[in-house]
């Protein structure tokens, strides 16, 4: 059936709200939809696994095992040197030479140490001495740590101020040129936030701050490396859980015999390694989609990131372009929906649809790192489909109740809900059917005569009540049978059994000649009862044949009949007009007799001509 106007309107409507709220939500999220969406693609991250991260990338962490092993070392009598002070933090700043010697000389291209070293060593002169020392012969191939200071209070940018290292080490590493700075822009939710260099590009370029790059891009200038992309611009890549990233124990590094037999140590050639502390991250770690990781391994991230380009930007870059993509995918299918009123179509639509809306988004985020409107879409599109099936719910309901009042007319209840557990087949009935039915006629005799008499002695009203008496009974014991009332011809009643629903051919002709039966002594109750009240008794003649007939609605546009045609139904009607002929109140076809049997005997009455068929076998029940 082909859905109306009006819910096609409504649909069409549907469909539109639904793209611009995912437009709007898509270019211009508010807050918590944002971090909604963040969810949403942290979870496509996660479920896509740890990721290979780009060689030539090392860190070096200041860890609990470095910790620890400091802290043995220092209760036994003969400690090394290196391990002297590694107990606890801040570690020696010599200790920080060694690890530069020693990365330096295994290969490393460059070196960022992501600890601030503010004033002078607490230890002594010395301690600042062999670090700057160190950093001096290796002058543009180690770079320090900044941090710029935000004030407490909501002023804004106005009150930063840089906190620098030690200015004997940071001239010794060659000045400005050789710091970075560790400042990120927090991330929303489980999100790690953007690359460090959006925090200068936004905060700090602005108002001016003549340190403008941060500890990653610093560690790449003096690798020699460049960038492949555009780090301000994009978001971090996380590329597995805490330590994913190749990693080193500092304390490795700075045990001699530990450090000969480190299988890393001969791949640190040309590489770029980031040394610093994952300790107590606790509140201050970043959260991300493989969990909370420390600010080293942040760092590490965004080095890796601009080395191959798998920093996330959003696309399309702006609003109003997200917003139109992001409406594409509904009004697209809303559109192809709306072409056919089938719900499985239109819900098979929203499922490809969602389908390839998340293959679409995933493949953009794993794949070519651009963070595609995704959550507005896909819940638009659930949306829809909640809409396809309330709209397919709703005018399903509308046509059962169609159906229902159409075959109430003429069937009882509990058959209607029958019928309709299938309503198509229902649908094919209305439309017409060829089915194996048997007929029953029942006609009243002399009935014209009384009527005729009766309306000359002015007594019309008692013969309608008399007659409605009678009709109401033949149809309480059609029924009662599992008949079906076709329709009343005057005095007449014709009813169907096997139609709209058949149980059976045999057992539909035997209740049809049972129904007959009953027919003929609740008539004879009647009589009784009219006796008493001085009213005149009725006789009836009844015929029954059974074959194929054509069931269905038929009639004109104005005015519809749910009924049987063809020879059954003709037969049926001689065989009542023959009752008076051979004066025998129920006469059956052939048929009937031949179905009936054993379950009910017959009598045969021989061959009779019947009008327009020709000579015909008839028999009647035994009594």
């Amino acid at each position: 059936m082909a859905p109306s106007l009006g819910s096609n309107s409504r649909l069409s409507i549907f469909v539109l709200s639904l793209a611009i709220i995912s437009g709007g939500l898509s270019g211009w999220a508010p807050p918590l939809w944002r971090s909604w969406a963040i969810a949403t693609y942290n979870q496509i991250l996660a479920w896509a696994g740890p990721q290979t991260p780009p060689s030539g990338l090392f860190l070096v962490a200041i860890d609990d095992a470095s910790l620890q092993q400091g802290q043995w070392f220092a209760q036994q009598r003969n400690a090394p040197n290196w391990s002297k002070g590694l107990g606890q933090l801040p570690w020696p700043r010599a200790s920080y030479a060694t690890l530069v010697e020693k990365l330096r000389a295994a290969g490393a291209d460059a070196v960022a140490l992501n600890v601030l070293f503010e004033g002078p060593s607490s230890r002594s002169s010395e301690d600042d001495n062999q670090l700057a020392a160190t950093l001096a012969r290796h002058k543009g191939h180690v770079v320090l740590a900044a941090e710029m200071l935000e004030p407490n209070d909501s002023q804004g940018a106005g009150g930063l101020s840089l906190a620098p290292p030690f200015l004997a080490l940071q001239q010794a590493a060659g000045g400005t040129n050789a710091l970075g700075l560790t400042n990120m822009l927090k991330g929303e939710d489980n999100a790690v936030g953007p690359h460090p260099e959006a925090y200068i590009s936004q905060i700090l370029k602005p108002h001016g701050f003549a340190l403008q790059r941060s500890l990653p891009l610093a560690l790449m200038d003096a690798g020699a490396k460049k960038s492949r992309q555009p780090d301000a611009l994009r978001a971090l890549r996380p590329y597995g859980p805490e330590g994913h990233l190749p990693r080193l124990s500092a304390w490795e590094v700075l045990d001699p015999h530990r450090w000969q037999q480190q299988p890393l140590r001969k791949k640190l050639k040309g590489a770029l390694v980031l040394v610093g502390p994952t300790l107590n991250q606790g509140e201050n770690g970043h959260n991300s989609a493989f969990g909370v990781l420390s600010g080293l391994e942040l760092l590490g991230t965004a080095s890796a990131n601009s080395i191959d380009g798998t920093g996330i930007a959003p696309w399309p870059a702006t609003a109003l372009a997200r917003a139109l993509v992001a409406s594409l995918p509904l009004l697209l299918l809303g559109l192809i929906g709306l072409q056919r009123s089938n719900l499985s179509w239109r819900l098979g639509c929203c499922f490809l649809g969602f389908i390839l809306l998340l293959l679409v988004s995933s493949s953009g985020l794993l794949r070519w790192h651009r963070a595609l409107p995704l959550l507005a879409p896909a819940a638009a599109l659930i949306l829809l489909a909640s809409g396809f099936g309330f709209d397919g719910y709703w005018r399903e309901e509308r046509e059962r109740r169609r159906l229902r009042r159409t075959f109430e007319r003429y069937v009882a209840p509990s058959v209607v809900a029958e019928i309709l557990q299938n309503r198509e087949a229902a649908e094919g009935i209305l439309l017409g059917k060829n089915l194996p039915v048997t007929v029953l006629f029942s006609d009243l005799k002399g009935f014209t005569a009384l009527t005729q008499r009766l309306s000359k002695e002015g007594r019309s009203t008692e013969l309608v009540q008399q007659l409605n008496t009678y009709l109401g009974a033949m149809v309480a014991v059609i029924t009662a049978h599992g008949g079906t009332v076709d329709k009343f011809i005057g005095d007449a009643v014709m009813a169907v059994f096997g139609s709209p629903r058949s149980r059976g051919i045999a057992l539909e002709a035997a209740q049809a000649v049972r129904c007959a039966i009953a027919m003929g002594e609740r008539l004879e109750q009647l009589n009784q009862q009219w006796q008493i009240d001085n009213i005149a008794p009725l006789a009836s003649g009844i015929g029954i044949a059974s074959g194929d007939a054509v069931v269905g609605q038929i009639g004109s546009p104005e005015r519809m009949d749910f009924t049987v045609i063809g020879n059954t139904v003709n037969l049926a009607s001689r065989l009542e007009s023959l009752t008076r002929l051979l004066n025998t109140p129920i006469i059956i076809d052939e048929r009937t007799a031949e179905l009936m049997e054993p379950q009910i005997k017959v009598i045969n009455l021989g061959e009779h001509i019947i009008k327009g068929i020709g000579e015909v076998p008839v028999y009647k029940p035994e009594s």
